[in-house]
């Protein structure tokens, strides 16, 4: 088996997993880098949402409804604008991040892993969260956000695995953040997010994929190992398989998709060979409300 053709699992993973508890400093700095630009950006965290006192106008964001426009105030500009009503209470976020054997591969030494990736976007997306005054915690075991490095080890101690038999307290302002490849069989996600959007307000997933993992730009005789299994599916012919398996992964993602809008939840995609900060402003947008409700990539 050539280095360069371990798809889509990591070798050694208790390393790998060490490793990742290694890069806490570096994770911990990208995320402030990232929260930074969602708190002082156009695109931040705001304490925008139900109320009845006027907060401030803001520019229609692309994919947003017509029917949200100020028509009185946009009639005094070129541009679309937005009322935006200032939330009464704060709402809160509760966070689960894959940290699962599959999440700790990449393709390259070059690009982060996808568990370092999910993480960064994760914590950006807490602290600019706190930083607007809402309450902000694990999905499971209700870690609360106090000291950055004490939360982060908690998303990475949390997501080993999606605890299923974990009682949710139904709270319609709560907002869920999943942050996954989304690699676990379609019927187990669908019954996830079924009991997740039945307890609080509908879940944003952002899905976290290494490119080769669509691309599959293997070539000739390839062993793939399976998270835990000793025994290696070995192919002779990779090329030869490209498009059965590409077919094959957007099927997967795009059920993975439709089991999200059956729960009025949305999808986002982030690529990890991209910067972390477009698909953080997006996910920001989305929940604060401001992005566009159907699924989108990023």
């Amino acid at each position: 088996m050539m280095a360069s053709q371990q798809a889509f699992i990591p070798a050694k993973l208790a390393g790998d997993a060490q490793d990742l508890a290694n890069s806490l400093p570096a994770l911990l700095m990208d995320a402030r880098k990232t929260a930074a630009s969602l708190i002082l950006g156009a695109h931040g965290r705001r304490r925008a949402g139900l109320g009845e006192a006027f907060w401030q106008h803001r520019e229609l964001l692309e994919g947003e409804t017509l029917r949200h426009v100020d028509w009185r105030r946009s009639a005094r500009s070129d541009r679309l604008f937005v009322r935006e009503m200032e939330r009464e209470s704060p709402a809160s976020l509760r966070i689960w991040v894959d940290t699962r054997p599959s999440m700790m591969w990449r393709n390259q030494a070059s690009r982060p892993t996808k568990a370092e990736r999910a993480l960064i976007i994760a914590l950006a997306l807490a602290m600019a969260a706190k930083a607007g005054g809402e309450r902000v915690s694990t999905l499971f075991g209700g870690q609360m956000f106090g000291q950055e490095e004490t939360f982060l080890q908690a998303l990475m101690v949390g997501g080993g695995q999606f605890d299923a038999q974990a009682a949710l307290k139904s709270d319609r302002q709560a907002q869920i953040l999943i942050v996954s490849d989304g690699l676990e069989p379609i019927e187990i996600w669908a019954e996830r997010l079924r009991r997740l959007s039945s307890a609080a307000q509908p879940v944003l997933f952002v899905l976290i994929r290494d490119p080769d993992e669509e691309a599959f730009p293997f070539e000739g005789r390839v062993a793939f190992t399976e998270p835990g299994s000793a025994s290696p599916v070995i192919i002779g012919q990779a090329g030869a398989a490209r498009e059965a398996y590409q077919s094959a992964y957007r099927l997967h993602f795009e059920t993975l998709r439709a089991a999200l809008s059956r729960t009025q939840g949305s999808l986002l995609s982030h690529a990890t060979d991209q910067p972390a900060l477009p698909v953080t402003l997006q996910a920001a947008a989305l929940l604060d409300g401001r992005g566009a409700s159907s699924q989108g990539a990023g």
